[in-house]
């Protein structure tokens, strides 16, 4: 399992609103769990540090 939202944000410093906007606008496709939780893997902390 990867990272949720939340430990993203603050891995990344990165607002949860902020992240949420990156996904509408395709620039990150996170998995999803069977429960629907975004599942960030390490490549979208990559994408969002050169964001």
């Amino acid at each position: 399992m990867g990272m949720r939202i939340g430990e993203l944000a603050t891995k990344t410093s990165v607002s949860v609103r902020s992240l949420r906007y990156y996904e509408q606008q395709g620039l990150l496709k996170p998995q999803r769990t069977a429960s629907g939780h975004r599942d960030y893997a390490t490549e979208d902390e990559r994408i969002v540090l050169q964001i």
